[in-house]
């Protein structure tokens, strides 16, 4: 910052029209400018020089581009005020050095400035400085005069159209940030300021015309991607309605720049909001409906006499020597009635599909935090049996929205939920429970795992543990492939049901094991039916058929970090006998193998590398408990066993299959359980099929 002071004062008096110094060659900026150049090119690292550039802009802004409230104002003060200063200081440099140019879009533009830390900015709605705005214009500026320079100097010995080639340079630093801006996690995890300062490197451009229609249209990425198809998609995830109101904004601006380029016509009244005088224009002007003609006074008058004059069916019956004036009041109680009629006529209907919502005793929850507040209401509100209610009905709907402090409650609200008891017999509680903990399962995965596995390390009970386990389990189903193809996880399960065997049937299916018997849950009891009864219908009465369609396996890419989360809890507990020892710890183990395998089965079809290497340390981790006495632990093994085979690599299994034959040969023939010996002669066959 000291530099790049005395640097700017070196540079005023070397322009300055009276100068202490007597003019001559030597004293014009020509020369200031030779020199910067000689010294920043004699540094060999670019992040040394970068790291220069960035305290030069950050002071010039800081000076220049202090109190400039609009955006013209701005523009117009980078260009006369900072623009003519960096040009004849840190231009030359970047003009014959490419990596230079890279590293400034890197390093300045893709990292956060450490200014953003002293900004005392409103929470909700945080705003960059004037200054920090300034400091992306300028660069985008630079690196476009750079490149166009650079390849018109190269123009003779190098490309035919130089033109052409510095467009594709200036398009190719403009992708770069681009294609960091689109992506989903910068979206939704990166802070407000950096998207904001980013924003404003890819608005300059668009807005200044920097860039052709024709260039912007272009595809210049490897894949042959253009800017223009990496920036729609940057504005369809920030104008999600969940996001927070920074976000949205930047995505219209830039979709408002982008319709201005292509010559179309586009404009968001969250950015422009209406002023008093607009709003008055539009109270004058008349809503006249060209279709409709107006109707004429006499035919409204005619209309409503008429009506005037019909009888009230339930006035009573005058003969002629009635009294006259009787009569007369009656019709005209008559006529006021058939008045006051069409009175009512004219009023709105009541809507019929009124949620009454404002007879409950509590408001629903609106965000994350009042659900919260609802759980945790004590037992001496007089309403907190309403506050449980409403916030396990609302929750799973608020977290599919996905709010913009997600992340923030994922981990507390788990735990309450986890841990909470239906204190006042709600008929819905159970249900409702298991659909919120799903939903975090399903929109917050790596939180929740981790929140999950934390409580699970504590002294939680073995059924929390299981249902915690069960939860990981489902959400790894419900993420690897659509949840039209997942059939609904159970509400709550009891010790005795889990131990049942009921394995994940998508597992099943996939072990080649549909002839086994199949484990479902009626009305709380554990009925086991057949595969026969199960598909005996005929090809006469099948369902019709149905297109295949493509789902992405969603919890392939956190495969590994809940997978290995798991095995981080087992290695830091396994000291722990209330979690491990005893008939509960052996319950717990077969629960948590098993566990362990449907999430391995889930991310098979994943492509990656890594799945081959969870599939053998799943194994290792099987197979040291191949001989346990506990049928639950056994019968655990084999299907880690049996799910990992198919996934492993050949080499893997010709190598340790002499070790592990024997074994499953013994437990084919001599296990007490009859699942057991069914897994151990499947994959008796799958060696024997490998031997041959």
């Amino acid at each position: 910052a000291v530099i790049s002071k005395y640097l700017h004062h070196c540079w005023r008096y070397c322009g300055a029209n009276v100068c202490d110094l007597s003019p001559s060659s030597s004293t014009t900026r020509s020369i200031l400018s030779e020199q910067c150049r000689a010294i920043i090119e004699s540094i060999s690292s670019n992040r040394v020089v970068t790291t220069f550039y960035r305290e030069m802009l950050r002071c010039r802004a800081k000076y220049g581009a202090q109190n400039c409230a609009q955006d013209e104002e701005l523009s117009m003060v980078c260009k006369q005020n900072i623009l003519p200063f960096l040009q004849d200081t840190i231009y030359l440099p970047l003009v014959a050095n490419e990596g230079l140019r890279d590293a400034i879009v890197n390093f300045i533009i893709l990292s956060p400035p450490s200014s953003f830390q002293h900004h005392k900015v409103p929470t909700r709605c945080p705003a960059l400085s004037c200054s920090d705005r300034a400091v992306p214009r300028c660069v985008a500026l630079l690196l476009h005069l750079a490149c166009t320079s650079c390849h018109e100097s190269d123009s003779d010995s190098e490309s035919d159209d130089p033109s052409e080639t510095s467009t594709d340079s200036h398009l190719s630093h403009l992708c770069t940030v681009a294609s960091v801006w689109s992506e989903d996690v910068f979206v939704s995890s990166s802070d407000v300021l950096q998207q904001q300062f980013v924003t404003e490197f890819l608005l300059y451009p668009l807005r200044e015309n920097l860039v052709s229609e024709n260039d912007f249209q272009k595809g210049t990425t490897g894949e042959g991607v253009s800017l223009a198809t990496m920036l729609v998609q940057g504005v369809t995830l920030r104008l999600d309605i969940s996001l927070s109101k920074p976000i949205r904004m930047d995505g219209m601006r830039i979709a408002e720049a982008m319709a201005s380029l292509l010559g179309q016509n586009l404009r968001f009244d969250e950015l422009h909001p209406a002023t008093e005088d607009t709003m008055d224009a539009k109270e004058e002007e008349p809503e006249v409906d060209p279709k409709k003609k107006p109707k004429s006074g006499k035919r409204r008058n005619r209309m409503k006499r008429t009506r005037q004059d019909l009888l009230d069916p339930d006035a009573e019956y005058f003969t002629d020597e009635s009294d006259s004036s009787s009569s007369q009041s009656e019709v005209s109680n008559g006529s006021s009635m058939n008045s006051s009629w069409e009175e009512e006529d004219s009023l709105d209907a009541y809507p019929l599909d009124d949620d009454e919502e404002d007879l409950r005793r509590v408001s629903l929850p609106r965000t994350l935090q009042d659900c919260f507040a609802y759980l945790v209401a004590p037992d001496s509100d007089n309403l907190a049996r309403d506050k449980q209610q409403a916030a396990l009905m609302e929750l799973a709907r608020l977290v599919e929205s996905k709010p913009f402090d997600l992340v923030d409650m994922t981990s507390t609200l788990v735990r309450v939920l986890l841990h909470l008891e239906d204190k006042f017999g709600l008929s819905v509680f159970a249900e409702k429970k298991w659909e919120c903990l799903l939903a975090f399962g399903i929109h917050a995965p790596l939180d929740t795992c981790v929140q999950l596995v934390e409580e699970m390390k504590g002294g939680a009970s073995l059924g929390t543990r299981v249902e915690a386990l069960s939860i990981i389990a489902a959400s790894a189903e419900r993420l690897s492939v659509s949840p039209t193809l997942v059939p609904p996880s159970p509400q709550t399960k009891n010790i005795a049901a889990t131990s049942a065997g009921s394995t994940s049937t998508r597992l099943k299916i996939a072990l080649g094991l549909r002839e086994d018997n199949i484990v479902k849950e009626v009305g709380g009891d554990v009925i086991t039916t057949t595969s026969q009864a199960t598909f005996s219908k005929t090809r006469r009465w099948r369902q019709p058929r149905v297109d295949p369609k493509t789902t992405t396996n969603k919890f392939g890419p956190i495969a590994a970090h809940t997978i290995y989360s798991l095995f981080a809890l087992m290695a830091s507990t396994k000291e722990n006998s209330s979690i491990w020892g005893g008939s509960t710890g052996e319950l717990f183990l077969s629960e948590f193998i098993k566990t362990l395998s449907i999430m391995v089965n889930c991310a098979s079809t994943y492509p990656s590398h890594a799945v081959s290497a969870l599939a053998i340390d799943l194994f290792e981790l099987a197979w040291s408990f191949h001989d346990a006495n506990s049928v639950e632990v056994r019968r655990s093994v084999l299907l880690a066993m049996a799910t990992c085979m198919q996934l492993m690599p050949l080499d893997v299994l010709s190598s340790n299959c002499r070790k592990w034959v024997p074994f499953l040969k013994e437990s084919s023939m001599r296990d007490s359980d009859e699942e057991c010996r069914k897994l151990s002669t499947i994959m008796m066959g799958s060696f024997s099929d490998m031997n041959r």
